[in-house]
């Protein structure tokens, strides 16, 4: 297991007001986001019912949070603190930890897909929302769909990964025992997806990305494991929406 020796890179206090204003940029895109597509497609597309939501109003939401994320850590996190993106886990990785982070990927998919069932099994009123929100229908242009896919398999995958594991695990375990730190930075995580199974889904995975950040000491593995799994979801999401796939790869809606 990679173990970190060195000091902690910030002191706890450093950290909090990091955290604090990401989120604070984060939840306020949020509501942004919220707002407009109440005022354009209307919330019912949150909730499994009306229309899907516009790939554009996805690409600017996905853009936007990835800038507030990344900004807030650039200028508080590491320009004050004179460091550089290596801080954050940004080192070379070997091509055996590229597709142990690929291989985590894909089988989260699987493990991820029976966690929604089981969940919505307990709690059928969840399954409405596990429609997929967006549509590569006639009315998305190739241009936006290429940009929307872009946005959730690259630019996403990257934001979170740097942000929630690369700095705010790594912040907190520098101050508090590596199992607390793993949980805190997780469920921060997951709930930053809004969606109760989405949220509870994304909490689980971020203890594995966790897992691969620490045995290679590269956040490269945990993106990639990112960016397959967010792959997948919207393969997944976009055949289901046309009928295309069998029961047992569908999430029940």
């Amino acid at each position: 297991m990679h173990q970190d020796v060195t000091q902690p890179l910030w002191r706890f206090r450093d950290g909090i007001v990091v955290l604090a204003t990401a989120m604070a940029a984060y939840t306020a895109l949020s509501w942004a986001h919220m707002a407009l597509v109440s005022e354009t497609v209307g919330m019912e597309a949150y909730v499994g019912s009306g229309d899907r939501l516009p790939l554009k109003i996805l690409v600017i939401s996905q853009l936007s949070k990835a800038v507030a994320l990344l900004g807030v850590l650039w200028g508080l996190g590491l320009l004050l603190k004179g460091l550089d993106w290596r801080a954050v886990g940004l080192r070379p990785v070997g091509t055996g930890w590229l597709l142990t982070g690929a291989a985590a990927g894909l089988g989260f998919t699987v493990t991820g897909l029976m966690l929604v069932k089981a969940l919505t099994g307990l709690i059928p009123s969840w399954a409405m929302m596990t429609r997929a929100p967006f549509d590569f229908g006639p009315s998305a242009s190739p241009g936006m769909i290429a940009a929307f896919v872009g946005m959730t398999l690259v630019v996403t995958p990257f934001a979170e990964e740097v942000f929630f594991r690369g700095f705010v695990y790594k912040w907190m375990k520098g101050h508090r025992p590596v199992w607390l730190a793993a949980l805190v930075s997780s469920i921060i995580f997951g709930a930053s997806h809004i969606v109760p199974h989405q949220a509870i889904n994304a909490a689980v995975m971020g203890l594995v990305l966790i897992w691969l950040y620490e045995q290679s000491g590269s956040i490269w593995p945990a993106i990639l494991a990112h960016a397959v799994n967010n792959a997948l979801g919207v393969g997944l999401g976009a055949l289901a929406a046309q009928g295309l796939l069998p029961a047992f790869l569908t999430a029940p809606g």
